[in-house]
């Protein structure tokens, strides 16, 4: 005799494990491991707010960012909006972040979507970069575009990455962050430095090349010139300068 109650759990459970197992080793949450800028009431800042997935709040990208822009007269106040396997169109949908950029009173916003949404879905994805774009305006503030890296194994979607964030760029004339021009020339010319974690997400270096780049866009001041001791992760001088120095490098243009 059909049980409903029991095909609906069933139906549930092979959810759940779907689930678990499209996330792999996905980390759902990331807890801050630098601390947070403290701004007086009125003093100078850059207010900045981070919208993405995993490749955004993996090893504390945000509060990375703003420990590099802590000598700067306007350092970065920063805030996120980020999920695990969020594109920005469930962004979008979800309505959190809309609402954040009509009342945060920001001065950037950066957006990044779902790590290989460029590749398989180009048009979605430029249509939710041109939402947000047009919230982002009318609030007074200006689009940053997070240029997502190619999956490991998966370099050959480099140039359509680079077409649709080309078409992105020519519709939106938002301000560009070169992240996976300069991922793709720190591969070309200093392979001995790991990036990739798995097959998509950032090991601490890769965040810190990601940050570099961020900064260099926010700031148009070059990474290299950051001093030279900065909170961080623990990587050897000789990695983190040429790191910087990769970042300075990377296209302002999404070129193939």
């Amino acid at each position: 005799m059909f049980n409903l109650r029991s095909h609906l759990a069933i139906g549930k459970m092979t959810v759940l494990l779907a689930f678990v197992w499209i996330l792999g080793g996905c980390r759902l949450y990331e807890p801050p491991r630098y601390d947070r800028l403290t701004f007086a009431p009125g003093a100078p800042q850059t207010r900045v707010l981070m919208i993405g997935d995993s490749l955004t709040y993996y090893n504390d990208l945000p509060g990375l960012l703003q420990q590099f822009s802590a000598a700067e007269k306007a350092p970065v106040y920063i805030e996120q909006i980020t999920f695990p396997l969020a594109s920005l169109k469930n962004h979008w949908k979800g309505n959190k972040a809309v609402e954040r950029i009509r009342q945060g009173r920001f001065d950037y916003v950066i957006l990044q979507d779902f790590s290989r949404k460029p590749v398989t879905d180009p048009q979605d994805c430029l249509l939710y970069f041109s939402k947000f774009d047009q919230e982002i305006k009318n609030s007074g503030a200006k689009t940053i575009v997070f240029q997502n890296w190619t999956r490991r194994d998966l370099e050959k979607d480099y140039p359509a990455l680079v077409h649709t964030y080309g078409l992105i760029i020519d519709r939106t004339h938002a301000q560009f962050a070169p992240i996976g021009a300069a991922w793709k020339l720190c591969a070309d010319r200093r392979s001995d430095i790991q990036l990739l974690l798995d097959d998509r997400h950032p090991t601490e270096a890769g965040s810190y090349l990601a940050a570099c780049v961020l900064y260099r866009t926010l700031y148009h001041q070059p990474a290299s010139a950051l001093p030279a001791q900065l909170p961080g992760p623990k990587l050897p001088e000789n990695v983190r300068m040429a790191l910087r120095t990769i970042a300075d490098r990377a296209a302002t243009r999404p070129t193939p």
